[in-house]
């Protein structure tokens, strides 16, 4: 885009970083409830841990600090599926097995990535934030989305 009266090629707009995408989200908002509480108490620190580890890694981070940072996170992330998946056997949710799968999927995928950050891998920094950003995104905003309209129903 070009200033008003300016000459030459117009501006390019800034890269999109992913972790941006997420602080534009309000914090608690509308799209990253399910309506139980320690589950969207547990959805936000997910967030936050994630923000904070995107941050470290777009700081080109890849060493001892950062790899502690993410198995932290990961931590977290397995405590919490935990929980969801023993809330969704509790509802008797109808799709439990594909969710305990995209569970599985996450840790599998992530761990590749891991590996490769820990190796020196130059571009896994992005990836690993890129597919972070992605994840939780599509994962809170349409697989626990399911759950969610689903307690709802009478």
């Amino acid at each position: 885009m070009r200033r008003k009266g300016s000459q030459g090629a117009p501006a390019r707009p800034k890269a999109a970083i992913p972790a941006a995408h997420l602080q534009a989200e309000p914090k608690g908002g509308v799209g990253f409830t399910t309506g139980v509480a320690k589950l969207d108490e547990q959805h936000q620190g997910i967030r936050e841990a994630i923000l904070n580890l995107q941050k470290d890694l777009g700081r080109g981070g890849s060493g001892p600090a950062v790899l502690q940072s993410l198995d932290a996170m990961l931590q977290r992330m397995n405590d919490h599926f935990h929980y969801e998946e023993s809330y969704l056997e509790h509802i008797k949710f109808p799709d439990l097995v594909h969710h305990k799968g995209e569970h599985d999927r996450f840790r599998t995928d992530v761990l590749q990535l891991r590996d490769r950050l820990e190796s020196g891998d130059q571009g896994a920094a992005l990836d690993l934030s890129a597919f972070l950003f992605n994840w939780f995104r599509r994962h809170t905003l349409e697989e626990d989305a399911t759950f969610a309209k689903k307690k709802k129903q009478p």
